[in-house]
């Protein structure tokens, strides 16, 4: 795109962010001039013009623009008089005449499902790529096996089939979707199928009542990929398991790819056959978690750009520190900012946003915004991790029970940093350490915090060198 065409972009995703009042008055004539490198040059009109967007209109402008010109991360601003006299850039924008202007047109080279007669396949979301998919330290080696899978050559064949397992909400159908939209993008003759083990299962029995069980068989053995999500919910399902245990047999003989996702490794499921457990587990298997502070606080700013949602920077980081489940909380989230946004004219601040927080999850503790910006404790498994690591232990056992002092000791002085780091209560502490009574919360951070006070103990220092470690103060 030119910079006419981009603008014109520009001019239409503000046009549905703003009143129209806004729109014309400080819109109107006002254009891109240039942009060079990671820099937008805006002209304006008049000296007014130009100091009102840059102090009440930059930060919107700038999402905008980089919701069309990624590269773009500063904005520049200029007094060009010819302007004054000018018509606008786009008159169908100011005209109300935007639709028109701007009639949808199909996308080239978009991903098409083509399957053998008779094959379907649930659809397959052009919005999910491996392209588009955030990529940190949790989920780093799931990305890079799918993208390797959709190469479809040798490498692709020692991770057959991909077993991706993880927790609810973590980007698992996302992976899985994205994999298949390359598939077919490099290969738009290939027959990949997606599909859930409900659908799949649902299908079987649907197959046996209408006596068509061959039928069903010859569908999924013409497939180049097998895609199938959640698998652990064929426990207890023997059909459905035989079926898949055959069709498996079939694809893999022939060298067809096949993907599989789970909330577990194939070795944690249960009601499942030992010798499908093990057909699922030849390949790679992987996992993936909930992302860290900086994953999630990237993500929060690629969905609140595709949302047209503008916020603060103390609003972004206090969303990515509360957020502890999964992204679907995340996105929920910012669903419900935009909402309330779009009801009430108001934009969201910390303390709006944290009425959400408390709604939604009205017993976990809040961080405050100074916590969301210290250090790299974000969560009490951030925490666990490092004090684990620093004394030399299992992380479960933190976890555990164990009243072992091996095992004690560095227990308790997780608590105390969940106390004062991230603020928790002590029954948030309890809840994250196994559902412990609070008052074991809070017995044992008053023998910790003994031994701080005294002279000659180590406590002091292990405390020390362990907030170094996590980036505070």
């Amino acid at each position: 795109m030119d910079k006419n065409q981009i603008w014109d972009s520009v001019l239409s995703r503000l046009s549905e962010k703003i009143s129209r009042m806004e729109f014309h008055t400080w819109f109107k004539k006002v254009r891109l001039k240039e942009i060079s490198g990671d820099a937008a040059l805006i002209s304006c009109p008049t000296e007014m013009n130009k100091n009102w967007l840059e102090t009440k209109y930059k930060g919107i402008l700038l999402t905008n623009i980089r919701a069309v010109v990624p590269a773009v991360e500063r904005l520049f601003f200029q007094v060009d008089l010819a302007l004054a006299d000018s018509q606008p850039s786009n008159p169908a924008i100011f005209d109300g005449k935007k639709e028109a202007a701007h009639k949808p047109q199909k996308v080239r080279n978009e991903p098409r499902v083509r399957l053998a007669e008779g094959v379907e396949s649930r659809i397959i979301q052009s919005k999910f790529t491996l392209g588009n998919y955030v990529v940190g330290e949790a989920n780093r080696l799931a990305h890079a096996a799918c993208s390797a899978v959709s190469e479809r050559g040798a490498k692709a064949k020692q991770y057959n089939p991909l077993f991706i397992y993880g927790g609810v909400g973590l980007g698992k159908t996302h992976l899985l979707q994205g994999t298949a939209n390359e598939i077919l993008r490099k290969d738009p003759d290939a027959v990949v199928v997606y599909t859930t083990s409900e659908r799949f299962t649902n299908e079987i029995v649907k197959a046996i009542r209408d006596r068509k069980t061959d039928a069903f068989r010859k569908k999924y053995r013409r497939v180049d990929a097998l895609i199938i999500d959640d698998v652990q919910f064929f426990e207890g399902k023997e059909q459905t398991q035989n079926e898949l245990f055959n069709t498996f047999n079939d694809l893999f003989d022939f060298g067809k790819q096949i993907i599989f996702s789970a909330d577990r490794p194939p070795s944690e499921l249960t009601g499942i056959s030992d010798r499908l457990k093990s057909r699922m587990g030849w390949g790679l298997t992987v996992d993936v978690q909930l992302p860290g502070y900086e994953t999630r606080l990237a993500i929060i700013q690629k969905k609140a750009t595709d949302m047209q949602l503008v916020l603060g920077p103390d609003v972004e980081e206090f969303i990515a520190a509360n957020v502890r489940r999964s992204l679907r909380e995340l996105e929920s989230i910012l669903k419900k900012v935009g909402a309330e946004w779009d009801l009430s004219s108001t934009p969201p601040t910390v303390q709006s946003v944290g009425k959400i927080f408390r709604k939604l999850n009205p017993t976990d503790s809040i961080a405050s915004t100074d916590a969301a910006g210290r250090g790299l404790a974000k969560s009490p498994e951030d925490i666990i991790t490092f004090v684990a690591e620093y004394f030399q232990v299992p992380a479960t056992e933190i976890l555990g029970t164990s009243r072992k002092q091996t095992f004690v000791y560095p227990r308790q002085i997780c608590w105390l940093l969940c106390k004062d780091v991230l603020r928790m209560s002590y029954e948030a502490i309890g809840a994250a350490f196994g559902g412990k009574n609070h008052t074991t919360i809070m017995h044992g951070l008053k023998k910790i915090k003994a031994l701080v006070s005294q002279p000659n103990d180590p406590t002091k220092g292990h405390l020390s060198a362990i907030r170094h470690d996590l980036g505070l103060k």
